[in-house]
């Protein structure tokens, strides 16, 4: 069963455009720009942008919620609801703070691990999506807060890592979504998202 929605997590606004909460957005930002033709557009009624990739078995869509992280699931509904998209056809881009930096990892029928934006879809559409967790790095100092740190920026040697990294992130994404989850949970989980992986777009 090919994938159909693609949700890249994230807050909106230029506030937290270049946070690590938003490298969900950031992550199918950069997928679309290299990996497909086409076009943003907000959708009022969905309360989300939509970006439509035509495909042989019909359209593959990515979306960015317009609401905070912790409504997510408002929109992730409304699209699944209005194209008819079981929780199955989903894959969820979010931050892993458990991760190292630019390290992915897939993960089937997941539970919310405490993300507060995963939990708002799974709580809306139901179990049975995809996660695709990205790593931002666990906190620099115990005394740092976990809101504080995942709404923190990155600092200048991390943007340098996970720009170098972003083409290897694409390519992750694109294997699950061409080869499916378990071909795709086998390559990239066991890897450091390198060798083949690592090529440019």
């Amino acid at each position: 069963m090919p994938f159909r929605l693609v949700v890249g997590l994230g807050n909106p606004g230029k506030l937290y455009e270049n946070t690590r909460h938003n490298i969900g957005f950031r992550s199918v930002d950069y997928f679309t720009q290299n990996f497909a033709e086409g076009s943003w557009r907000y959708e009022r009624a969905m309360e989300a942008s939509i970006f439509s990739l035509p495909q042989e078995e019909g359209r593959l869509l990515f979306a960015k919620s317009s609401n905070f992280m912790n409504l997510s699931g408002i929109s992730v509904a409304k699209i699944c609801s209005f194209f008819k998209i079981p929780s199955a056809q989903v894959v969820v881009i979010s931050d892993d703070v458990t991760l190292d930096l630019s390290r992915v990892k897939i993960t089937e029928r997941p539970g919310s691990a405490g993300h507060n934006g995963v939990k708002s879809i799974l709580a809306k559409i139901g179990p049975g999506l995809v996660r695709f967790r990205i790593g931002i790095g666990r906190k620099h100092s115990s005394e740092t807060a976990l809101a504080d740190h995942v709404l923190g920026i990155f600092d200048a040697q991390e943007e340098e890592i996970l720009c170098k990294k972003m083409p290897c992130i694409a390519r992750a994404l694109k294997l699950l979504l061409d080869k499916g989850t378990l071909n795709a949970m086998n390559e990239v989980n066991r890897s450091l998202c390198e060798q083949n992986l690592t090529e440019q777009p």
